[in-house]
């Protein structure tokens, strides 16, 4: 699927997956950091990819080698 419309002057929707990190100590914390992850045409296959990757993201939040970092994934619609 295309994310350019097949008519000229046609409003096209797409979705962005964005990841999001930022670094937090405990006593103070980082600006986040801003990742463009993922473009998808359909929002709710956006959605359920977001919640997956955040269900991930948890698990990955634990690990020993990202102490400290969290991350986080979120959509937004791109109108164009």
């Amino acid at each position: 699927m295309s994310i350019f419309a097949k008519k000229e002057g046609a409003i096209c929707f797409t979705h962005l997956i964005i990841k999001v990190k930022q670094y937090d100590t405990g006593k103070s914390t980082s600006s986040p950091l801003f990742y463009l992850e993922k473009v998808i045409n359909d929002s709710e296959k956006a959605r359920k990819v977001v919640e997956k990757l955040n269900d991930l993201a948890e698990i990955g939040d634990d690990a020993e080698t990202d102490k400290g970092w969290k991350t986080r994934y979120f959509s937004t619609q791109l109108t164009y």
